[in-house]
């Protein structure tokens, strides 16, 4: 990994407050976030700007950072200050390699309650891991069809003097998110945390999902299965005309391409609704079709 400069990649100066530097994180998260940016590099951009803010909104982490110095580079020499090499035994105060960084950070962060593992690998898990803060974000299908902003309640913890309320946020579910899946919104939680939003998707009286399929169930009467018929059927985009087939047995499923939820399918299951009272006319039109179907 190449050196990077926390500060700059913030745009802040080294005395910058933790405030400051909270404020620069949320104005920087919102604007290379991959969901809404359209920049080519939002992505690495998006990674540099957390991995800055997680190390300087720390103070113990900042100070080791700050300690490091801005000449530091990975895998090269790094002359460490004197006293770090009696006080880790890192092993001399020059030419230290940049792997036996690991070792005295980790002496510096386990003396605050959490080490790094003892490995590089530890390392760079524990020193950029995002706090976050969870949210249940429940939403109607026709939310998730729209793609339109869903606005939901962020609790807030209570401080001293001072009332506890919820803050309200509209959030955008980013395209192919289904039922039971989460993402993450950098910075959106309480304090500048990541929120992580679980998407539950509610019941809905008429329609189910499956993954990014939408089921639903049409009753015809037994002479447009034999016949066939068009019927009028509803779906999350809007009423539609479905053509059911001669011969259609109950049960049988009619897909409607791309009518489902971010590109899937919407299946109509065709049901076979036998009335339950017919009139004297009727009657004797089914014993006719009775006997053509069975003659003697």
């Amino acid at each position: 990994m190449d050196y990077q400069d926390y500060y700059q990649s913030l745009g802040v100066d080294r005395k910058a407050t933790t405030d400051e530097i909270r404020k620069a994180y949320r104005k920087l998260a919102r604007k290379y976030h991959p969901d809404v940016s359209k920049e080519p590099s939002a992505e690495s951009r998006f990674k540099e700007i957390n991995e800055a803010y997680d190390v300087l909104k720390n103070p113990k982490k900042r100070e080791a950072y700050d300690m490091l110095g801005s000449n530091w580079r990975a895998g090269q020499n790094f002359n460490i200050p004197p006293e770090w090499a009696s006080q880790f035994n890192v092993g001399g105060s020059n030419g230290t390699r940049f792997e036996d960084l690991y070792s005295m950070l980790d002496g510096i962060f386990s003396r605050g309650g959490g080490g790094f593992r003892g490995s590089p690998h530890g390392f760079q898990q524990d020193l950029f891991r995002q706090p976050s803060q969870k949210v249940n974000l429940r939403v109607s299908l026709e939310n998730l069809y729209s793609e339109q902003p869903v606005e939901v309640s962020i609790p807030q913890s209570r401080t001293t003097g001072s009332p506890s309320k919820p803050r309200r946020l509209k959030i955008k579910i980013p395209r192919g998110l289904s039922h039971g899946d989460k993402f993450r919104l950098a910075g959106q939680g309480e304090n500048g945390a990541d929120l992580i939003a679980y998407l539950d998707v509610l019941p809905h009286d008429r329609f189910k999902l499956e993954g990014h399929d939408i089921l639903s169930t049409v009753q015809i009467s037994p002479w447009q299965a034999v016949l066939g018929s068009t019927v009028e059927t509803e779906t999350l985009g809007g009423n539609v005309q479905l053509k059911v087939p001669p011969g259609t047995s109950s049960g049988k499923k009619v897909r409607l391409r791309g009518r489902g939820i971010h590109g899937g399918h919407h299946y109509v299951k065709l049901e076979i609704a036998v009335p339950k009272t017919i009139t004297a006319k009727e009657r004797r039109l089914y014993e006719e079709l009775r006997d053509l179907s069975n003659p003697e």
